[in-house]
């Protein structure tokens, strides 16, 4: 068992500080203070954070610290800071660790028994969700998710199940294939919120359902870096039984209706994608 006490400790530390998602305006004086007086501040891109660096006056105390070199810098920086030096650690834009190498240098910390000193302030999925008018409670965030199509399925199918609020972060050049492949899996009328450009001037939020979100963008370019939002799923998608659903499309056939159409009729009544049991029909079959 390890014990820290936060504000009980003299010598090095590792500070934990979140930066403006966008609006420079959004920094909390605690992290200013913080990030003035530290003697060292790690983060992603030393031209990114400089910007925001410059506007509250602090200037010579940036050190790289990004996924490409996480693993080699964490144990200097460690050895830095048990040597006495207070390092505060930033991402680009939020807040360190979600979506951001943090953790692993937040583990070398936590093994070396370096105080690991946490100060709230802006997060993307959690300035989105307040927004998006679904319930927060509960939620689960999954960052970026991965870009094939055949890696988000297992993602979407258990958002499809998840009676709360699922939330990812998606690049515009990638959200249309991504929003196309949700609504192989989600039912047409699944609430989705899209947010983009938080706190900026051009801030924005899309909210409707999946088939209409899916139809936006095939005439809209999406711009800006998106959060996505999909509302809690409906109580009777946590009974879905295949097998069930298998057999009915069957016996629609065998009266004659042709597969897609028996695929079409029971997906609308069972109130699930019928691109979902298209293709689960056909992989039974397979």
């Amino acid at each position: 068992m390890q014990k820290q006490s936060s504000f009980e400790q003299t010598g090095g530390k590792l500070y934990l500080v979140p930066t403006p998602i966008g609006n420079l305006e959004d920094i909390t004086i605690r992290a200013k203070k913080v990030l003035q007086n530290a003697d060292y501040i790690a983060c992603e891109d030393t031209r990114t954070s400089g910007v925001l660096l410059k506007a509250i006056g602090v200037h010579n105390k940036l050190l790289s610290f990004h996924k490409y070199n996480s693993e080699a810098r964490a144990p200097e920086l460690v050895k830095m800071m048990q040597e006495g030096a207070v390092i505060a650690e930033i991402s680009d834009a939020g807040m360190p660790v979600i979506s951001d190498p943090g953790f692993i240098l937040v583990q070398a910390c936590i093994e070396a028994q370096v105080p690991v000193v946490p100060l709230p302030g802006p997060s993307a999925f959690a300035t989105a969700v307040i927004a998006s008018g679904f319930d927060a409670q509960p939620m689960t965030y999954y960052g970026f998710l991965p870009r094939k199509a055949s890696e988000q399925r297992p993602y979407f199918e258990q958002m499809n199940q998840f009676q709360g609020t699922s939330i990812f972060y998606e690049a515009p050049h990638r959200l249309r294939k991504t929003v196309a492949n949700m609504a192989k899996i989600f039912a047409p009328d699944r609430q989705i919120c899209l947010a983009r450009e938080l706190t900026k001037v051009h801030e924005e939020f899309l909210r409707g359902n999946l088939e209409e979100i899916n139809d936006y963008f095939q005439d809209h370019d999406p711009r800006g870096e998106y959060v996505v939002l999909v509302s809690p799923a409906a109580e009777k998608t946590q009974t879905i039984s295949w097998p069930d659903l298998f057999e009915q499309v069957d016996q629609l056939v065998a009266t004659g209706n042709s597969k897609k159409d028996a695929i079409k009729a029971v997906a609308k009544q069972a109130g699930i994608s019928k691109n979902q049991l298209y293709d689960r029909y056909h992989e039974r079959q397979a």
